[in-house]
């Protein structure tokens, strides 16, 4: 693949994850989360972080036990890690 069409998929991949972030990863304040909500809303946490700025949207649901603040840590470090991949992969692109 060339250096475009990888930039390009990097950049596809990126408005894919924010896109489904907006419409499938809003948390409910009044609902009890779990071990597997905590895993998809840490492996969510830079899209929702990026959203909370336009629409007050919740980074981690209030009700919530213990699995769940541990799985949401585990997957919102996975998350930055992954994010910061990818913008630094597309910002090395653009540079080469």
């Amino acid at each position: 693949m060339n250096k475009k069409g990888s930039i390009f998929s990097y950049l596809i991949g990126i408005v894919v994850g924010f896109v489904v972030c907006f419409f499938l990863c809003n948390i409910n304040p009044s609902i009890e989360a779990g071990w597997l909500r905590g895993i998809w809303h840490g492996s969510n946490f830079v899209p929702n972080f990026a959203l909370s700025y336009y629409d007050g949207r919740l980074l981690k649901a209030p009700l919530h036990d213990t699995k769940y603040n541990v799985a949401w840590w585990i997957l919102c470090v996975c998350s930055v890690i992954f994010w910061f991949n990818m913008l630094y992969s597309v910002i090395t692109g653009f540079r080469k």
